[in-house]
């Protein structure tokens, strides 16, 4: 006689909401009718791939019936050449983009009765990956207004259980940074039972001095991992591919736990090529300096106010509410993002593209305030 006793077979403590959403492609939007839709809610690379990675690609497409590496060293040496040797091939950690490795540094340091500290608004996905491994995720939120760095909050909520520290530098989704000396400050005092995942995926579009690097602090022995990604500024983000490095004994420790097989041949081929194109970063980083100026003047002219970014986004006060603001660009056909999911509420986040997006996007703003603006008035007059 079959049982009726109900057997519970999953992990309890992951619920069904914990899963990361990441932002709407142009297959997903509901304005297909639109002969043309700038996508700037991702923060792609409009001038798009690195010629170099497409080159590699193309060279290397005949061999995709053959396992043609067995592991990724191939990979971690051209990284080591990309570092100057500063780095060895064992400190680097590679896999399909910056998420997965995210969930690898997670799932390595994190379990049920540890916990984890991030600063909201940021990457959210750090949340979700932290509560499905168990975890507990404590919020040190930016300070209101400037969105700087909690220092004092954070040492404050270090405790012997806490396992790892996420920090954005540039934030997304805020643009801004962390001066060196803060970060300094803070890896300073940081114990020793504590892994510092330092996330500087948007770091090619930094233009100040006062900017420290992963790097600076995983030479001087710190338990800091470096986080960046080959979707920005190389214009991969179909390819999905990042790296991480970090000490030789944390990055040893990853790369024990990390699965086989993590990249395939014409991911790490093409991202070995895009290394090296250096012409194709440098257009991209004059691109985004001078676009950003511009966009700084137009939204000034219409009185929308933002924060000054270090990355190749901007986030600003949206007079809407910002899913709504995100509908009413989409149907002029501008995509943008809602700053709700990053837990910045009134605020939406802009790619900063080419002048002919950027201009569309300023000319849908225009037409939704000119809307808003006539609205109010109807309004105001009715009720007198």
């Amino acid at each position: 006689m079959p049982t009726t006793q109900k057997i519970d077979i999953f992990k309890t403590h992951i619920a069904v909401n914990k899963q990361y959403v990441g932002g709407s492609t142009r297959s997903e939007t509901n304005a297909q009718q639109l002969k043309k839709i700038y996508k700037l809610s991702s923060n792609e690379n409009m001038l798009g791939t690195s010629p170099e990675a497409l080159l590699s690609i193309k060279k290397n497409i005949h061999q995709l019936h053959e396992y043609n590496y067995e592991n990724d060293l191939k990979f971690r040496h051209a990284l080591c050449d990309h570092f100057q040797q500063s780095l060895t091939p064992d400190q680097f950690i590679t896999g399909n983009g910056g998420m997965e490795l995210l969930e690898l540094f997670v799932r390595g340091f994190a379990d049920p009765g540890y916990e984890c500290i991030l600063s909201s608004p940021t990457f959210m996905a750090y949340k979700n990956f932290a509560e499905i491994q168990g975890a507990k995720v404590i919020d040190v939120p930016l300070k209101a207004g400037s969105f700087e760095l909690d220092v004092e909050g954070i040492l404050n909520a270090i405790n012997p259980n806490t396992r790892l520290l996420f920090l954005t530098n540039p934030n997304n989704p805020t643009g801004t940074f962390i001066p060196k000396s803060v970060t300094d400050t803070l890896i300073d005092q940081i114990p020793p039972h504590v892994i510092v995942v330092y996330d500087e995926v948007y770091f090619h579009y930094v233009t100040t001095s006062d900017y420290a690097r992963a790097i600076d602090y995983i030479k001087q022995g710190k338990n800091v991992i470096g986080l960046h990604s080959f979707s920005k500024a190389y214009g991969m983000a179909g390819i999905r591919l990042g790296y991480a490095f970090s000490t030789p004994e944390i990055a040893g420790y990853l790369n024990r736990i990390r699965r086989p097989f993590m990249i395939g041949t014409l991911t790490m081929e093409a991202g070995i090529a895009a290394l090296k194109d250096h012409a194709h970063i440098k257009k991209t980083q004059e691109l985004i300096a001078l676009e950003k100026e511009w966009l700084y003047t137009q939204l000034d002219m219409l009185g929308i106010s933002y924060w000054k970014s270090q990355a190749n986004f901007i986030l600003f006060n949206s007079p809407l509410l910002p899913t709504m603001m995100a509908e009413k660009c989409l149907e002029l056909g501008i995509m943008v993002r809602s700053g709700e999911v990053f837990l910045a509420p009134d605020c939406v986040r802009v790619t900063i593209g080419t002048r002919e997006a950027n201009k569309a996007f300023i000319d849908a703003m225009e037409e939704i305030l000119s809307t808003l603006s006539k609205t109010l008035i109807t309004k105001k007059n009715n009720h007198y």
